[in-house]
């Protein structure tokens, strides 16, 4: 959980009487915590993502300030502030300049402000920034979950600038554990860079875990951002270097807080098929049948009819050590060709053509007829899901 910088230095000026020199465009950069250092020494012990305070009490050189913002840079801080005054007399123009080139918003106090003033009303604003953004994911979970009574829960988060005619869209992640070191500090790198996404495009963000899996809310984002953002955050994932792999389920971008809940459980379903098919991503829009065969409820029948197509198929490979579910299923993907199947399986038509009529005798779904086909495919795409 983090503040955007410009939401935590809201009415700094008139308070402080600080004022924005450089590194406009970072304004949205997150900030996790609020420090006053000056030694330059210490930069490397920072986290990411800090606040930096500085009256530049070591400043004895032309190009301190310069290297000492570098060197904050290096360590990941998001934004520094300088107390001008006998030690910092003036923001050189190469900081400026260089703090515009990398997005840090640099900004200057005068000697009269008290720093430590100021870091106490930062570190307070970002504490309440993450209770409020703590109640939001609690809200949000009991709105999907049915927790509590639901106009209550939208009235909390309407309070907060959610309001029940917003679009959702769910995206759920699972990375998949190959290390178990510093797995949880992995996705906690995730999350904040999710958030760091999320909060340039909207400050309407929320995040929470489900499952061991992250799932973040986007609210009010159009389908294009939304597109941006996963592409992004793919980015990221592939960077990392770390040998997890990343699998993601896209909901709908469905308005209307009511019946979240569904859209939550597109999501899941999305993720859940991506981990099957080793893919990256995927849209549950754009899951074509299997947007069906999620919807259905009891799970029994859809487990029966796999039984009774593919189950039998494989069943009997099991006992007899056949490969007749692989023909079935290069058959199918080939437009029933038994050309290709040959081609491919390097096996002489004349077999193919008696390994479906096989398929025809366990199953009692002839594999040449079209209605039978389609029971096939069905049998199949269920298998995916089960």
């Amino acid at each position: 959980m983090a503040i955007v910088v410009k939401k935590l230095v809201k009415n700094a000026y008139f308070l402080y009487k600080m004022e924005l020199v450089a590194g406009r465009n970072g304004m949205n950069n997150l900030v996790q915590w609020v420090h006053i250092i000056e030694d330059d020494a210490v930069s490397p012990f920072l986290h990411g993502y800090e606040l930096v305070f500085t009256a530049g009490i070591l400043n004895q050189s032309e190009d301190w300030l310069l290297e000492f913002a570098k060197k904050l840079h290096a360590s990941g801080v998001s934004a520094f502030v300088v107390n001008l005054g006998p030690h910092t007399k003036e923001i050189p123009k190469e900081v400026a300049a260089y703090c515009d080139e990398i997005n840090m918003p640099l900004f200057t106090i005068p000697w009269e402000t008290r720093m430590v003033d100021m870091t106490r009303d930062f570190c307070r604003r970002i504490m309440m920034n993450d209770n409020v953004e703590n109640s939001m994911a609690t809200t949000i979970k009991n709105i999907i979950f049915h927790v509590g009574d639901l106009e209550s829960q939208i009235l909390q988060m309407e309070r907060y600038g959610y309001k029940r005619n917003s679009s959702f869209c769910f995206i759920s992640v699972l990375a998949e554990k190959r290390e178990e070191v510093h797995f949880e500090e992995y996705l906690e790198r995730l999350t904040i860079y999710a958030e760091k996404l999320a909060r340039k495009i909207h400050e309407l963000f929320i995040s929470f875990t489900y499952q061991e899996n992250l799932v973040f809310v986007l609210v009010d984002y159009t389908d294009e951002e939304i597109e941006s953002f996963v592409r992004d955050f793919l980015e990221f994932g592939k960077k990392e270097k770390n040998d997890t792999m990343i699998h993601m389920g896209i909901s709908s971008n469905q308005p209307g807080i009511y019946n979240q809940e569904q859209n939550f459980e597109r999501s899941i379903s999305a993720m859940e098929m991506a981990e099957k098919q080793k893919d990256a991503v995927l849209y549950y829009d754009r899951l074509s049948v299997y947007k069906i065969l999620y919807g259905v409820k009891e799970k029994t029948l859809l487990r029966s009819f796999y039984n009774d197509t593919i189950g039998l198929l494989e069943a009997y490979d099991r006992e007899n050590k056949t490969e007749l579910t692989i023909l079935l299923k290069t058959y199918l993907e080939n437009n029933g060709s038994l050309q290709l199947v040959s081609e491919k399986l390097y096996i002489h038509r004349n077999t193919v053509t008696n390994q479906l009529k096989r398929i025809e005798k366990i199953t009692g779904f002839n594999p040449l007829e079209l209605e039978d086909k389609v029971k096939f495919y069905l049998g199949f795409y269920i298998g995916d899901i089960l």
